[in-house]
Formats: C-alpha cells, sequence, structure tokens
C-alpha cells in the first residue's frame, strides 16, 4: 500500500533572511524608512521616541509647577484654617507635583506627537 504525498508530514526549510529583512515602513515624524519591526505603536522610529521623551521629560516639570505653585500658594494664604499646620501639606503638595508630572508628560507627549504629524 503506497501513501500520498497529502498524508506525510511537510518537511520545509525555514527561510530566514539577513536580520533587518522584511516588511519596511516610514516613520511617522521624520519619514526615514526603516525595518517595520523598530518602529513603535505609533509609527515612530526610535531616534524620534527619544527625542519626544526627552522633550516630554522636560515639559513634564513645567506643567507640574503649573499646577503646584498655584495650590501652594492657596494653602499659604488661605486654605489651611488651622486645620492641619503648614507642614503637614506637604503631602499633598508632593502629591500634586507627582500627579502634575504625570499629566504633563502625557500633555507634553500628545503635543509634540500631534505637532510633527500634522508638519510632515
Amino acid at each position: 500500500m503506497q501513501l500520498s504525498n497529502r498524508s506525510q508530514p511537510s518537511r520545509r526549510r525555514l527561510e530566514v533572511g539577513p536580520l533587518g529583512a522584511g516588511p519596511r515602513a516610514t516613520c511617522g515624524s521624520c519619514g526615514q524608512e526603516l525595518p517595520q519591526s523598530t518602529l513603535d505603536e505609533n509609527g515612530w522610529c526610535p531616534q524620534c521616541v527619544w527625542d519626544l521623551e526627552k522633550k516630554a521629560s522636560r515639559g513634564q516639570h513645567l506643567i507640574a509647577l503649573l499646577i503646584t505653585i498655584p495650590f501652594g500658594v492657596w494653602i499659604a494664604v488661605e486654605g489651611t484654617r488651622g486645620y492641619f499646620p503648614l507642614y503637614a501639606w506637604a503631602i499633598p503638595l508632593a502629591a500634586a507635583y507627582y500627579l502634575g508630572m504625570r499629566i504633563g508628560r502625557e500633555v507634553v507627549k500628545g503635543w509634540v506627537r500631534s505637532r510633527r504629524s500634522a508638519g510632515s
């Protein structure tokens, strides 16, 4: 009894191309053509992502200060009213600064991404 080729398992070799081969895509920011596997989930190359992170880390502190300074002024001028001693407001101020940094980072990243995408 002879078996057909269909019943035998396939023994194909996996062909692997050179490193970096495969589908290529264009960076959504700078327009450089790179392997698709190197782009992030938004289609940006590693260099543009690094630049974005650098700008976001600088801008997050500015936004955190814009959120925290009015809160600190309110505490110093009017907000304490004897509920807590003045030094006890350090934890809420630190929390406001931390949250401001988190919010600021996302705001700056979104702003830079939209500006760069619109410019290309």
